[in-house]
């Protein structure tokens, strides 16, 4: 593997959305136990959590995004969050969840 391969990071981009009232609640669970837990997997290096402007919702299905910052393959660090056992909390729903394996774009590879 060259040493571009091995110093390349990937990012997952999760889009979420809390329960309907459980906003609050949502916020500590994910800041206080599932951010952490998930830094504590390997390969996750760091993280960033947004949420949509309130000024911008209408249309817009997930009121959160977080951006992980990982190590190699986004793919194979998706499969480590999916496959970690990690709880996840009634705050949070988990019928709109969408994670998206992310790579960086070189235009040098693109045709």
């Amino acid at each position: 593997m060259s040493d571009i391969t091995q110093s390349r990071r990937g990012a997952l981009l999760a889009l979420t959305n809390p329960v309907e009232g459980k906003d609050k609640e949502f916020q500590e669970w994910y800041w206080g136990t599932h951010i952490p837990e998930i830094l504590a997997l390997p390969g996750f290096v760091a993280v960033r959590r947004l949420r949509a402007a309130d000024t911008s919702t209408d249309g817009i299905p997930y009121r959160y995004a977080t951006i992980y910052e990982v190590e190699g393959s986004a793919e194979e660090a998706r499969t480590r969050l999916f496959t970690s056992g990690l709880g996840f909390s009634d705050t949070l729903d988990l019928s709109s969840i969408v994670m998206i394996p992310l790579v960086e774009h070189d235009e040098a590879f693109d045709a």
